[in-house]
């Protein structure tokens, strides 16, 4: 069995994390809200379950505290065995901060990384911190939500695409053995690069849009229902893999995503329901946006290899005006 911790235990981190506790690894997260509560109560997980998450029905499951441990600091995380994996699963906003609390847990040559962040650029700022060799993504594709009690809502999906910073395959195998022990459905893909382009082309429209839209924002369902908003879903979408193919082309990789990833996304999008996305839950509650890895850096990189991407860069503008 594994040991584990887990910086940034929001609704991805508790998620994933409360499967790898099911399949009894040792899990510890690092825990700033509802530490006290989560510590004495345990951590329950809302479902109506997916084929993408074995074990996972209706209505979900609870684990009691004694199956876990919930840490207040990275120096907690360290007491005990060695950790085998520390999986960085904070908002894009806050990884500059903990950086050197993840320098302390990695300390062990032996500790690998797996980063659960969304947007580009995510390796590049961690690799000086921990080295590409033992460096791992976690691309998850799945609808989540933390509830003010501190529990977890899992509405939809839940696979994870699996990468290497180095797209090594030996050292992948590690990690999908890992990941697929606890009953996560998993694809582990040649390339990162590709593989994080992909989920953009996903997020950046849904997640951009959400916060645009109305006077409060829009759901998914919302945005999908109306005309001119799925229109422009679509042309986001085909900005994106513009500007993913060039990048990809660029960095001397052979892979391309085709337009057909689009139609793909759609379709995964109409059976969500009403999602509000992340972005569209952080604006609303007053709390940094990722706007950097999600949308500034796939803008300033259509501009650096000379890609026209003027709806990107028109989203990017508009959420800029409306952040706080």
């Amino acid at each position: 069995m594994a040991t584990v911790a887990i910086i940034g235990s929001g609704a991805v981190g508790l998620f994933y994390g409360s499967q790898l506790v099911q399949a009894g690894h040792e899990v510890r997260f690092w825990l700033r809200r509802d530490l006290e509560r989560i510590r004495a109560q345990g951590l329950t997980v809302h479902s109506h379950g997916s084929p993408d998450v074995a074990g996972l029905v209706a209505p979900g499951r609870h684990l009691p505290a004694g199956r876990f441990r919930a840490c207040a600091s990275a120096a907690e995380c360290l007491q005990g065995a060695a950790l085998d994996w520390v999986v960085v699963a904070v908002k894009t906003t806050q990884l500059a901060d903990i950086l050197p609390a993840l320098a302390l847990l990695c300390a062990d040559a032996r500790t690998r990384v797996v980063a659960m962040c969304n947007g580009i650029g995510i390796e590049e700022r961690l690799v000086p911190t921990v080295g590409a060799h033992r460096l791992f993504a976690a691309l998850a594709h799945v609808c989540l939500e933390r509830r003010a009690d501190g529990s977890v809502e899992h509405q939809a999906h839940g696979k994870l695409l699996l990468g290497h910073a180095r797209d090594e395959r030996g050292p992948l195998a590690q990690l999908a053995d890992l990941v697929a022990d606890a009953g996560i459905a998993c694809y582990q893909v040649g390339s990162l690069r590709e593989a994080r382009w992909r989920k953009l082309v996903w997020n950046l429209p849904y997640n951009g849009l959400s916060v645009v839209f109305g006077r409060d924002g829009w759901d998914t369902q919302r945005i999908m229902a109306d005309v001119e908003g799925r229109s422009l879903v679509r042309a986001l979408m085909e900005e994106v893999i513009q500007v993913a193919n060039a990048d990809l082309a660029a960095s001397g990789a052979a892979a391309a995503i085709a337009l057909s990833w689009c139609d793909e996304m759609l379709a995964r999008t109409t059976g969500m329901g009403a999602y509000r996305t992340s972005t569209l839950r952080d604006w609303r509650a007053g709390a940094p946006c990722e706007i950097e890895s999600l949308f500034a850096e796939p803008v300033a990189r259509a501009a650096r290899l000379g890609v026209a991407a003027p709806h990107m860069a028109m989203l990017l503008t508009v959420l800029r005006s409306r952040m706080p």
